[in-house]
């Protein structure tokens, strides 16, 4: 509306426009695969997950519930808002983040923003004008990537359904991480709170950004408190040296990381953390975009989640095997039988098992 001045800027506003059209044909949420879907994930989507067979099971398998939480495998969803299910353009996965957890998936990545309104339209004319000065709308919290015009839920349905995965599925634990959006963390906070899930989150007495051992699955299902927050960016810093919000961990006090965009080694990004120490979470960030547009890419999904890649990856991790591996396209390739079975193993390792005991003790 405001690009379109005078003829050149005319052609220049097609040219974009254009392109834009492209990216929306190629990415938009109607560009899908037969098994995706269109429907919009409510509360009353059937959030029972398939490992719920297994009575005696922690997360899928028996073997898991003695073990502490660092020392197996956990499948993540990468930017798991962002889904053609939910209408986002360069969506990073066909299905919801609803489906992933009824499927197996036991950690999400989170992107958490302030939206006012605006639709993709918008973000385009924002884009070509160079005017980027912020709405007049009043703003509120959203799950977005980089801007709530191409995709965003709606917090307090996001998290109302993870809590009633977690009321149906006593024997499950999951792990959220947060990159928070600036502005947003007091409101991520209240909504996490008004949820309800804060009977779930897991908690000490003091988070003070130490923790030398994690406890055991069966200690948190036992002591209901089966979900583990992480957050960073947006005011989260280290909680040795400041007071984090209660129940959330400074994701870097606890995590070491792969590089983004790097499918192939096992080099580390540089964060605050950089060692992967034998306790904690060590993230394999197991994705890459598109080369040319820097958009999530099906296509190297379709390579990278296969069992062959993801054993070649992991085989050149040698000082420490990744605990967590994060992907795109979540139900594209092996993701979740290559965790199963590395946590198969894991769970036959003997003495190699250490059973869990923190100093502090977990608040019921």
């Amino acid at each position: 509306m405001g690009c379109c001045k005078n003829f050149i800027g005319t052609l220049v506003c097609t040219a974009i426009l254009c392109g834009a059209g492209v990216v929306a044909y190629l990415y938009g949420p109607w560009n899908k695969d037969n098994d995706g879907g269109a429907e919009e994930t409510s509360p009353t989507t059937t959030l029972t997950a398939k490992s719920s067979a297994c009575e005696n099971c922690c997360n899928g398998l028996e073997s898991n519930c003695d073990l502490p939480i660092d020392q197996v495998t956990w499948a993540m969803v990468h930017n798991a808002m962002s889904s053609q299910d939910d209408s986002f353009y360069a969506a990073n996965n066909d299905l919801s983040l609803e489906k992933a957890l009824v499927e197996g998936y036991r950690g999400l990545m989170l992107d958490s923003c302030l939206c006012d309104g605006d639709n993709i339209i918008d973000v385009i004319q924002e884009y070509v004008t160079g005017n980027d000065e912020d709405s007049t709308e009043e703003k509120y919290l959203g799950f977005c990537h980089g801007s709530c015009g191409a995709g965003s839920r709606n917090p307090t349905t996001v998290l109302n359904n993870i809590k009633t995965f977690l009321d149906v599925n006593p024997n499950e634990v999951l792990i959220i991480e947060f990159e928070v959006g600036d502005g947003t963390l007091e409101l991520l906070y209240q909504a996490i709170n008004d949820s309800g899930l804060e009977k779930y989150v897991l908690r000490y007495e003091e988070n003070d950004g130490t923790i030398s051992t994690w406890p055991t699955f069966q200690q948190l299902i036992s002591a209901n408190r089966r979900l583990i927050l992480f957050a960073h960016n947006g005011g989260m810093e280290s909680c040795v040296t400041q007071t984090c919000p209660e129940g959330i961990f400074y994701t870097y006090d606890h995590f070491s990381q792969t590089s983004w965009n790097d499918g192939d080694t096992c080099d580390l990004r540089g964060n605050d953390n950089t060692v992967p120490d034998e306790h904690g979470f060590f993230l394999m960030n197991h994705w890459k975009n598109d080369e040319n547009l820097d958009l999530p890419s099906k296509t190297n999904a379709e390579e990278f989640n296969t069992y062959e890649f993801l054993s070649t990856r992991f085989g050149k991790c040698k000082e420490r095997l990744p605990n967590i591996v994060a992907v795109d396209f979540w139900n594209t390739g092996d993701v979740l039988k290559f965790v199963e079975d590395k946590n198969k193993e894991i769970g036959g390792g003997g003495d190699a098992v250490v059973a869990a005991s923190r100093g502090g003790s977990i608040r019921h």
